[in-house]
């Protein structure tokens, strides 16, 4: 029976969703026929062209239908929303807080009903409050790769800007040939500080705009220095060698400190997932020697304090291995 309910749920949703994107787009859709056709008659083979370009960029598919629903749950513009909006940007992903809302929304939905067929309404309580968090979890995850290959790139990039300003190009040239001949994400950033600058956004802002969309320690040493010299002058291009030295020996010492850490990583890992590999073990070869742990309300309460207490012992582990260069 609860098989047929959460599928009967999920259709009657995805009917909804599908009433609302037909009523937000039809009239979208009729006054673009109007004008169609007045545009057809009146515009050349440039204008008609243009209309093509544009249509092209049109969102299609899963995505159009998300920036419809988040039309429909609009946030105000407060803390919370520019929070998630700003590490949106830090992440690279082109979407809204109110689209991601509608993400969270529907991995909640789905988590739920998939645990529902097996839980009952606790697991379905459960599922959905995992299905929420997958998202933010998934941005926090992208942001941190992103983090990590700009500040792979940034030695190269600050070497590169260095050797253009020996040649003769000016600052805004060398960032954009940074923008056109580095791979992603450094050229993304690099290039959306350019057009700021084109557009009439002084250089500071421009380049404190990207220290805050990327979050890297070792961009604010570079920007701070590069703001410096244009209050006090001096030698740009020497600055910027000996900063791309000292984030090269970051780099290194910190390649240095994973290799010697291995082991106390492996440990932390080994030991964590040791109990979980004996549960199931357990469950497989007698399962009614540990089932008492998940029926009984001591077991219950062992098996809390130790899924606590693995949790502690890994946020400890982790704090000894990262150390901050």
């Amino acid at each position: 029976m609860l098989p047929l309910i959460g599928i009967a749920l999920f259709l009657n949703l995805l009917v909804v969703c599908l009433l609302l994107y037909r009523w937000q787009t039809h009239d979208r859709e009729a006054v673009g026929q109007r004008l169609g056709h007045y545009v057809k008659q009146a515009a050349d083979v440039t204008s008609q062209a243009a209309v093509q370009r544009a249509a092209a960029r049109e969102l299609t598919g899963w995505r159009a239908l998300i920036r419809q629903l988040s039309k429909l749950l609009e946030l105000s513009d407060g803390s919370w929303s520019r929070g998630v909006e700003h590490r949106l940007i830090q992440a690279g992903l082109p979407l809204k807080t109110s689209e991601l809302l509608v993400i969270c929304l529907g991995t909640t939905f789905a988590g739920a009903v998939l645990c529902l067929l097996k839980g009952g309404l606790t697991g379905a309580v459960v599922g959905g409050v995992i299905g929420y968090l997958a998202p933010f979890l998934f941005l926090r995850i992208k942001i941190k790769r992103r983090a990590r290959a700009f500040n792979a790139q940034l030695g190269d990039t600050l070497i590169l800007i260095a050797n253009a300003l020996r040649t003769g190009y000016s600052f805004m040239q060398s960032i954009e040939m940074v923008a056109r001949e580095m791979l992603p994400p450094i050229s993304v950033e690099f290039g959306r500080t350019l057009k700021e600058m084109n557009l009439g956004v002084p250089t500071e802002e421009a380049m404190s705009n990207m220290a805050k969309r990327v979050d890297s320690d070792d961009l604010d040493l570079a920007i701070t220095a590069v703001l410096i010299q244009r209050q006090v002058g001096g030698n740009l291009a020497e600055v910027l060698d000996n900063i791309a030295a000292t984030i090269r020996e970051r780099i290194r010492i910190k390649g240095q400190i994973k290799t010697l850490t291995a082991q106390g990583r492996m440990s932390g890992i080994i030991v964590s997932l040791l109990p979980v590999a004996m549960l199931l073990l357990l469950q497989v070869l007698n399962p009614g020697y540990s089932n008492i742990l998940f029926t009984h309300p001591t077991g219950q309460l062992m098996l809390g304090a130790a899924v606590g207490g693995q949790l502690l012992g890994i946020v400890a582990i982790q704090k000894i291995v990262n150390i901050d260069i």
